[in-house]
């Protein structure tokens, strides 16, 4: 057993993008893996969706190659396309779209209702194979050579709530879900939903250095895949700066002394997870007098 100091080098980010049909995100991903590999780079895109995913040939700088994929939507097929993609040698594949694997034709919902009708039973023994070959799905996107970036169908979800007036209604949610199995995002390095005007609106951001990488409130562009690329080669992330000494930075910065100890991107950090700051916020982009409301609000919380 070798125990050796972490470092954060050569870096293969698993991207996860959902939205609702229209909003670019198979575009987005294309633009993403194009800034990412560069130029030269060779992008594969393993498309499902009866071939959509070549709607941008024209329009993509060095354009792409596809690897359609039919029914049935299993998981082991979809290991065996990101299997072949990598061994043809490519630098980076998009799977555009994960959503089948799940509620696809053969896939994990059709497996587990397959499961019922032979057996005749409901229950959660009808799950236990599907759920396992879902894993190994989710290990081969982990286990990956390659980047990837994974596109999802989205859909808002509905509840039952209570209206303005107290009133029992169904109350639909502000923003959509992915279509996909719930704990999906927590293997994402970046997880975000592409918006009806096409901007980015991050969910997830598993190093606090990863938000100067994607938009705030824009689109994705080639850029944004060649931050990330950097981000990803560099041995340590670009520090988050330190305030500058305005009074409301300087307020802020006094007033969470306990929490980032000099470092900033430990501040940014638990300004995210104690939602003070939204996932589209950073720290560096905040104004003198938004410091200070937020330095106020850190008190409160500490």
């Amino acid at each position: 057993m070798n125990i050796r100091k972490a470092t954060r080098q050569g870096v293969r980010p698993l991207i996860g993008l959902f939205s609702e049909s229209g909003c670019g995100k198979t575009y987005s991903s294309l633009l993403l893996a194009r800034g990412f590999v560069g130029n030269a780079g060779k992008i594969a895109l393993i498309d499902t969706e009866s071939g959509r995913g070549e709607l941008y040939a024209d329009v993509l700088p060095g354009g792409y190659d596809v690897l359609p994929l039919d029914p049935p939507f299993t998981p082991a097929r979809y290991v065996e396309a990101l299997q072949a993609v990598a061994k043809a040698g490519y630098s980076i594949a998009i799977v555009d779209s994960a959503s089948h694997e799940w509620e696809g034709q053969g896939g994990v919902l059709d497996m587990a209702g397959d499961n019922e009708a032979r057996t005749g039973r409901a229950g959660l023994h009808n799950w236990k194979q599907p759920k396992m070959e879902h894993a190994k799905f989710l290990l081969g996107l982990l286990q990956s050579p390659l980047p990837v970036i994974v596109c999802m169908r989205a859909k808002y979800k509905t509840r039952q709530g209570k209206d303005e007036r107290g009133k029992t209604a169904i109350i639909k949610d502000e923003f959509t879900s992915p279509i996909q199995s719930e704990d999906f995002i927590f293997e994402m390095t970046v997880h975000g939903e592409i918006m009806s005007d096409h901007s980015l609106r991050l969910t997830k951001c598993s190093h606090p250095a990863l938000r100067e990488c994607f938009p705030s409130g824009k689109p994705i562009a080639i850029e944004h895949g060649a931050k990330l690329a950097a981000w990803c080669a560099a041995p340590t992330g670009a520090p988050v700066s330190a305030p500058t000494k305005t009074p409301g930075k300087a307020r802020l910065w006094a007033a969470t002394k306990s929490i980032h100890g000099g470092d900033a991107a430990k501040l940014d950090a638990w300004l995210h997870e104690q939602k003070i700051l939204s996932d589209e916020q950073k720290l560096s982009d905040l104004s003198d007098e938004a410091c200070a409301l937020v330095a106020d609000e850190a008190k409160g919380r500490l």
